[in-house]
């Protein structure tokens, strides 16, 4: 239905920044005005994006509703405050005269209720934020959570003439099932194949469409069992494995003698060799080579100490393929109401954690550098268009509500940061008034605000041309 989006990164980006940021921005400032209705603070004002104002879209139970131009985010205008501050007292006295013209009762500032109530009032959007996270992953989890069925056997290579080969298999061929069964590992796949003592049928995906192979096995003409070894994915340049000769599709037999069965084995023999001249037993093409060469101490950066890129991979003379482990195969297993709710504080929990623990993994030198990339909306939009892809691709639709509640979670943290202009920043003034027993005086909290909100657009502006330059969607694909 959707398939229109695939492939344009533009279209998507922008459907993607209807469906993330809108609702997520919308939701914090339903939390601002449901709390402030909750508390008995008038509010005059709910926009949708920052000033100036492009759309009046009119007045309801004393709310005036705007649109504005900059898509950055939203407010709510309590009676006696703009955007950043609050105003004078002949100000103020407007907007109560306002307020009553509008037909509200009493209206009241936020300074007018007590330091309690105006902490949850500034909360409120984050606790919102925090709320359709956990109904849109109790959704995810009532979907279905992916669970693993079962692997897939890439076909690395297929020697001419062999059993497989004769059946139609072909290099690239990925084999899902043997004989309408899931199975564990490339070796396992051999396994069931040889086990068939019969017909069999592969269930093989084949250029994005899955088709049937049938074959006879003679059990009696087998020999051998089928083996795991590292097999060559790729070669460095000017690397010890380049030198060598090895390539591409090589299989790892053994090092010096001793039988390699997994890439693991391999890469563990390696580190007690470096600088000595080994011997490497290889299979390519169904011919077995000897091949020597020196494992280096101090590989450059990004390479090993061979310069070889290795995946594990199953093999048998009998049939003539060498299987390579590929990505597992899964199913959707929707969860009941409970363990749904329960999946959603636990996916909740460990977002949390990642991110309070951030700072103290950067003081370690632990954290990943694409962890502290600060995205604008652009980039935040790119990247939902790339999972908005994936959605449609897959039939998803929770690889999307996941990146909202995502979203959603980090739009509620972010404001709560203790930062001028923010919602963290304001809760902080008003912790400071309580340990004074005073407030401060507003123009000075109102400053401070200000200067806040520049500093922020400014980083927002950066953060917007970097998003521009070196599209995050970079790091997803």
């Amino acid at each position: 239905m959707f398939d229109f989006l695939l492939g344009n990164d533009w279209l998507s980006a922008i459907i993607a920044f209807i469906l993330v940021l809108i609702p997520a921005v919308f939701i914090h400032e339903l939390g601002h005005f449901t709390a402030a209705r909750l508390v008995g603070i008038t509010i005059l004002e709910f926009g949708i994006g920052l000033p100036p104002r492009m759309l009046r879209l009119g007045i309801r139970n004393g709310v005036e509703y705007t649109l504005n131009w900059l898509p950055l985010g939203g407010f709510v205008r309590p009676m006696g405050e703009d955007t950043v501050r609050q105003m004078g007292d002949d100000a103020l006295a407007d907007d109560r005269q306002i307020a009553i013209e509008r037909g509200v009762k009493d209206p009241k500032s936020v300074n007018q209720v007590s330091p309690g109530r105006r902490i949850f009032f500034m909360a409120a959007g984050a606790l919102a934020n925090f709320v359709l996270a956990f109904v849109l992953l109790t959704l995810v989890g009532l979907i279905g959570i992916p669970q693993i069925t079962g692997a897939r056997a890439i076909v690395s290579s297929a020697l001419p003439g062999s059993a497989l080969t004769l059946a139609g298999l072909q290099a690239g061929d990925v084999i899902e099932q043997v004989n309408g069964a899931p199975f564990a590992t490339s070796a396992a796949a051999l396994d069931a194949i040889q086990a068939s003592d019969g017909p069999a049928t592969l269930t093989v995906m084949r250029e994005g469409s899955s088709e049937p192979l049938e074959f006879t096995v003679d059990a009696s003409a087998l020999t051998g069992t089928p083996q795991t070894h590292p097999l060559i994915m790729g070669i460095a340049p000017d690397s010890p494995a380049e030198g060598a000769g090895l390539q591409p599709g090589d299989i790892v037999i053994s090092f010096n003698g001793e039988q390699m069965p997994s890439r693991e084995a391999l890469q563990a023999i390696t580190r007690e060799h470096l600088d000595e001249t080994i011997a490497l037993a290889v299979l390519r093409n169904g011919e077995s080579l000897s091949i020597e060469l020196t494992p280096r101490s101090a590989p450059p950066a990004g390479q090993g100490a061979i310069g070889i890129e290795i995946a594990s991979a199953a093999l048998t003379g009998d049939f003539g393929a060498v299987l390579q482990d590929g990505l597992p195969q899964q199913s959707l297993q929707p969860l009941p109401l409970m363990d749904a709710m329960r999946y959603a504080a636990e996916r909740m929990w460990a977002v949390v954690d990642g991110m309070l623990s951030l700072p103290g993994r950067l003081l370690q030198g632990n954290a990943d550098p694409n962890e502290l990339r600060v995205v604008s909306p652009l980039g935040l939009s790119q990247a939902g268009g790339v999972f908005l892809q994936e959605s449609i691709q897959q039939e998803r639709p929770s690889i999307i509500l996941e990146y909202v509640a995502l979203i959603s979670m980090a739009l509620g943290l972010t404001n709560l940061l203790p930062i001028p202009a923010l919602d963290g920043g304001r809760i902080l003034f008003v912790v400071i008034e309580i340990v004074r027993g005073r407030p401060i005086p507003p123009e000075r909290e109102g400053r401070v605000h200000l200067i806040g909100l520049l500093i922020l657009l400014s980083l927002m502006a950066v953060v917007l041309v970097n998003d521009i330059l070196n599209p995050i969607t970079s790091l997803l694909r």
